[in-house]
């Protein structure tokens, strides 16, 4: 018999299909794994707010809050112990929506669980990588990013307040339990050498077990005394961000930045880590004002003997390539396909096949739109023709055998029947007046929302704005 307890405890996994995962597998630097990420297992991510998940591409589901729970506490805390179960159950749907697509793309390269693989697990159970996102700090305004991750564009264009952060001298103290287990802290902003609480942590770092790897990604605008004082005294690996090689565009992208001067710091970085064999790379946002420049960049880095990373860029829209109409990504991809590479070292074999993930991720992305565009401005009729629709979107989506998808539309269905029930048609206009279906990833999250359950608490929290209203 249905009754709503059993419709919101019940888990039922809907793992990621087996030919995905096998492929997946080939392309793993230690080859195949007995699970498809690790990050639940051996890392923990500090970011902004307090709030604390498993890694960057997962901010959806939060492990815990900063300082409301000690860092012992949200490691140890039922929602880890949550994610680490959907994930043992090759299960992406937990937030993990970020890699679930790189995968479905073929976009192996960029699949962030990659770098898990290589990191320890501790019998304590101890995390062995930890990652810090602690304040927003920043120099730059670039086009692509937002107040969370600058200071100067949330004072600026966004007229907000400045980003306050929990984090203090009480969370520094409480890191110490974990240093000796550590094996790699990595640091984002920001912008890491401008913030304060970093250096405080790269000194306890330095006294307690100065042989941790600490990766730092910069804008590479900052240079000064003080960071070559604390890169001196530290395992330092950079990667440096950079989105273009032409003045005019990189400007104009990053904001604040002037080109010859960051583009001295990046060869002064990349001296420091040759001296010290120590990690340095260039990362690069693939988007729609850079795109000519990626096989530039494949070129460039070649000849500096450093891998180059294309990070996927998903808002703002003006910015992302993925939101772009079918004809214009045909058109990156015929231009972008007419580029080979050599392929005789270590590096540039590695840069072939960067090149190769991040086209295949726009080639899906044309997949996509035009199976998607139909939805662009479609009005949602009723419960019946939402229903439509979302069976539709299931039946296309590739990420799972046809007897998945039959499976998955059954227990949509099923519950979609039994909310239908408890809901008037303004309610559910309510509901769905904000959805748009013509992006991928808002639809994607609506039938996760469906499949986990969560149809009735929408329909409940679109008739509380209503009453309030």
């Amino acid at each position: 018999m249905f009754t709503w307890k059993n419709f919101f405890n019940r888990t039922a996994y809907n793992p990621i299909s087996k030919d995905i995962l096998s492929e997946y597998n080939k392309s793993r630097p230690l080859g195949p794994q007995k699970m498809l990420c690790y990050s639940p297992f051996r890392s923990i991510y500090f970011g902004h707010h307090g709030k604390v998940v498993s890694c960057c591409y997962n901010r959806t589901h939060i492990l815990g809050e900063y300082p409301k729970q000690s860092i012992k506490e949200i490691w140890l805390g039922e929602e880890a112990d949550k994610l680490r179960n959907y994930i043992k159950h090759n299960d992406l749907s937990l937030g993990c929506a970020g890699c679930k697509q790189q995968l479905v793309a073929g976009n192996f390269d960029a699949v962030k669980a990659k770098q898990y693989d290589e990191r320890k697990h501790n019998k304590n159970g101890f995390p062995s990588v930890m990652e810090f996102e602690l304040s927003n700090t920043c120099n730059l305004e670039c086009e692509m990013c937002s107040g969370d991750f600058s200071s100067l564009i949330r004072a600026k264009r966004e007229n907000l307040p400045p980003l306050e952060s929990p984090y203090d001298d009480r969370f520094v103290e409480q890191l110490e339990e974990f240093l000796p287990y550590l094996e790699e802290v990595k640091f984002y902003g920001g912008e890491p050498f401008l913030i304060e609480i970093y250096y405080k942590i790269w000194e306890r770092i330095m006294a307690v077990n100065p042989a941790i790897r600490i990766s730092v990604q910069t804008n590479a605008t900052v240079l000064n005394n003080r960071v070559k004082r604390i890169l001196e005294g530290t395992n330092f690996h950079l990667n440096v961000s950079f989105d273009s090689l032409q003045k005019e565009t990189y400007e104009k992208i990053r904001k604040n930045a002037e080109y010859e001067r960051t583009f001295e710091n990046l060869k002064w970085f990349r001296e420091y880590c040759r001296e010290r064999d120590t990690f340095f790379g260039v990362s690069v946002c693939a988007m729609r004002q850079n795109w000519r420049e990626l096989p530039d960049f494949i070129i460039f880095c070649n000849e500096l003997n450093v891998p180059v990373y294309f990070h996927t860029v998903f808002y703002p829209e003006h910015t992302a390539i993925r939101t772009m109409n079918s004809a214009e990504l045909e058109e990156i991809i015929k231009y972008l396909s007419g580029f080979s590479f050599p392929a005789n070292t270590v590096v540039e074999k590695k840069n072939e096949i960067h090149y190769a993930g991040v086209l295949n991720q726009i080639k899906d992305w044309y997949q996509t739109s035009l199976t998607v565009s139909k939805y662009k401005g479609l009005k949602i009729k009723n419960w019946e023709h939402f229903k439509e629709l979302v069976v539709e979107r299931i039946q296309n989506d590739k990420s799972q055998s046809e007897v998945k998808s039959i499976a998955k539309i059954e227990k949509i269905c099923q519950k979609m029947d039994a909310v239908e029930q408890s809901i008037t048609p303004e309610i559910f206009n309510r509901a769905i007046a904000d959805l748009d279906l013509a992006d991928p990833m808002v639809f994607d999250n609506v039938i996760h929302m469906l499949e986990q359950h969560s149809a009735h608490t929408l329909i409940l929290k679109a008739k509380e704005s209503m009453d309030a209203a």
